[in-house]
């Protein structure tokens, strides 16, 4: 939820699409302005994979994924986070406050520090 407006909401399909399951939907981030009444795709270019956890850090949106970490751009595409980091899964992210700093913690190759 973003903090400054509660109407504005995303949500994570952690599941896979209709690529691996036949009959399943497609995309994993979906947007909310209106509280959830609707909501909107907004997948756009993230790799078809469950997306596990979301951050909000000076109105950018971030997502850990099944494949790494993702943030969206000011065009509405996606842009891989973290030089270095390998493809693997992220679980949860946080804030390192007072900073532009990621926490990023994976399944089986620790925790990463991701700049914004």
């Amino acid at each position: 939820m973003d903090p400054a407006n509660k109407k504005h909401v995303w949500v994570g399909m952690s599941g896979f699409s209709r690529r691996w399951i036949p009959g399943g939907g497609l995309g994993h981030v979906f947007e909310s302005t209106d509280g959830g009444a609707t909501f909107t795709d907004i997948s756009a270019n993230l790799p078809d994979a469950p997306a596990n956890d979301f951050v909000l850090s000076k109105g950018k949106l971030v997502v850990a994924t099944d494949v790494g970490a993702f943030r969206l751009g000011s065009t509405g595409t996606w842009k891989k986070l973290g030089a270095g980091l390998p493809i693997i899964s992220v679980l949860d992210l946080a804030i390192e406050p007072g900073s532009d700093t990621i926490i990023a913690a994976t399944h089986g190759r620790g925790v990463w520090e991701l700049a914004l």
